[in-house]
């Protein structure tokens, strides 16, 4: 399950690069996935969830390695129907670090989100949960993308690279900040849920 969402969140990136249709295909995935695998779908989401002690390290493993595979698998899918190569790269108009904050602060919303649907009793019930996370997910993206390049998630940037790299490509350049930024910020969301939620009975 977490392979085939991120295979189909990678083709949306690849084919649209719209964050309305992304987040509604995240909505989607997410009332597909959710009683399946928690519809994570995302390293930076997968960590937070591990970090709060829902999955151990060794279903965290498994978790990432699936999200990369589906992410890869959507990149040789979208140069098979389209004959281009799809990867990621961050905009020229900013700095280094004004790139990285982006990731990290706009991943720590979306994975706060997901964290607070998913292990709060207010809302882990509501049939809204997958409706919220998805317009969360495409409005950060929204705001994301003209500051770092809008990806917020690592598997998609080390799925698409790795494709690329073996097609002679050198995108693998760009992934350290599309995977240590994301996967900051949630750790941070991880550590932001803990304290916000302290008191309360999640």
């Amino acid at each position: 399950m977490e392979a085939i969402g991120a295979f189909f969140l990678v083709l949306v990136f690849g084919f649209t690069g719209d964050p309305l249709a992304i987040g509604l295909t995240l909505m989607a995935l997410v009332y597909i996935g959710s009683r399946v695998s928690g519809a994570h779908y995302n390293p930076a989401v997968s960590l937070a969830f591990f970090l709060r002690r829902q999955i151990n390290a060794a279903e965290l493993l498994v978790y990432i390695l699936s999200q990369f595979v589906g992410a890869f698998l959507a990149a040789l899918a979208l140069y098979f129907l389209s004959n281009s190569i799809f990867y990621v790269e961050p905009p020229s108009t900013n700095g280094l670090y004004q790139q990285v904050f982006g990731e990290v602060i706009f991943t720590f919303v979306f994975v706060l989100v997901m964290l607070t649907l998913s292990l709060t009793q207010t809302f882990r019930r509501t049939n809204a949960s997958g409706l919220a996370i998805g317009l969360t997910f495409g409005g950060m993206l929204m705001v994301a993308t003209p500051i770092s390049g809008g990806i917020l998630n690592p598997a998609i940037s080390l799925g698409t690279a790795a494709f690329d790299l073996i097609q002679g490509g050198n995108s693998y350049t760009h992934s350290l900040i599309y995977t240590l930024a994301p996967l900051t910020g949630g750790a941070l969301a991880a550590f932001a849920f803990s304290y916000f939620h302290q008191q309360v009975e999640v």
